[in-house]
């Protein structure tokens, strides 16, 4: 159903991606393609078309979601991804790897695997002996990262890397909604990333235009058997700005009976506690808050150039630098928290908007 709210698994529940979805299946497929990148801002179905892929591929394919995993200690990681592995691949492949790496029996279940793993050279010699046994099977795996910039501070980027170069029975997706982090973390714009210089393929998804959402909504409310008036599609437009997954919230409280102005509150309401707890996460490493907020604040006032948001700085009595500037707003824009468009900023979400003012 295209108002179900968990990610979708099937193709017939993606939604208006089809070119990216095939671009995808046939990259994965493709023995020339080792690594493909999924980015996108938060909430327009990077997630959605990742699962649909891996479901349709004629190969194992391991989902991995990053923010759901210890990825904050390299240890504990690597033992959470070999157990992401041993279900694709089965158990007796991965306790005959730590054999006949570690020379002794034990299975993934053992301390002493989990201890084995604790030495950095023994990643690379895991992922050499899974390609081993892959090959002698005629089999190839993909690993799929969602938020894969995460693992920046476990440094599992040269991980990555050393399965890229080494290991082509194993195939690399990884997605991302902290764009310029994420740019970062596969050396788009970083030389100093491990993975500077590897070829791989980027699909880029985008917020929908108004008339997919309208095709949207009204592909959805027929699948529940109700209706929408143009007046309702018109809101849904103008507030939630070609959001997937604010729209799909949205339906999915019309379809358990709330009436479209209520739902429509509902999820701004309940949006923009989402966004909050992403801005507080943002900014707890952070000194300078109250000038971020200050920035999100003047481009929610509709100051988006470099000029405009300097003068209100000094209009608010608040001293800031051009190179403080700059490096907010790249922060900001490294975040996903806003958009450039012809050397002018914007806030990147509908919700966040109204957070901003506030």
């Amino acid at each position: 159903m295209l108002f179900d709210l968990l990610p979708k698994t099937k193709k017939k529940d993606l939604f208006g991606v089809d070119y990216a979805f095939q671009t995808l299946v046939d990259a994965i497929s493709d023995d020339s393609t080792r690594m493909v990148i999924i980015k996108g801002l938060r909430r327009v179905g990077k997630t959605s078309l990742m699962n649909v892929a891996l479901n349709e591929i004629p190969f194992d394919g391991v989902n991995i979601d990053v923010r759901e995993s210890p990825y904050y200690d390299q240890q504990r990681f690597f033992s959470y991804l070999v157990e992401k592995i041993r279900r694709k691949v089965s158990e007796p492949i991965i306790s005959q790897i730590l054999k006949k790496i570690s020379g002794v029996g034990i299975s993934y279940k053992d301390i002493s695997a989990q201890l084995f793993f604790s030495k950095h050279e023994n990643f690379q010699f895991f992922f050499e002996n899974l390609n081993k046994q892959l090959l002698k099977n005629d089999k190839k795996i993909v690993l799929a990262f969602d938020e894969v910039q995460l693992l920046k501070e476990i440094k599992f980027d040269y991980i990555l890397a050393s399965i890229f170069d080494n290991y082509p029975q194993i195939r690399l997706v990884l997605t991302g909604s902290e764009i310029g982090l994420l740019e970062k973390f596969i050396g788009k714009s970083n030389y100093d990333s491990p993975l500077y210089g590897r070829a791989y393929l980027e699909i880029e998804l985008k917020r929908m235009v108004p008339e997919a959402t309208e095709k949207f909504l009204e592909q959805g409310f027929a699948q529940i058997n109700k209706k929408i008036s143009f007046g309702e599609v018109r809101d849904v437009v103008e507030h939630l700005d070609g959001i997937i997954g604010w729209i799909t919230h949205y339906g999915w409280l019309r379809h358990e009976g709330t009436l479209h102005e209520e739902a429509l509150e509902k999820v701004k309401r309940e949006g923009q506690e989402l966004v909050k707890r992403e801005i507080k996460q943002f900014l707890n490493k952070r000194k300078a808050k109250l000038k971020y907020l200050l920035l999100l604040k003047f481009l929610a006032n509709g100051n988006n150039t470099w000029t405009e948001l300097k003068y209100n700085f000094v209009k608010e009595d608040k001293k800031i630098t051009d190179n403080q500037l700059n490096f907010y707003l790249k922060e900001l824009l490294d975040y996903g928290f806003i958009e450039k468009i012809s050397e002018k900023y914007y806030l990147s979400d509908p919700i966040l908007l109204l957070v901003a003012k506030r």
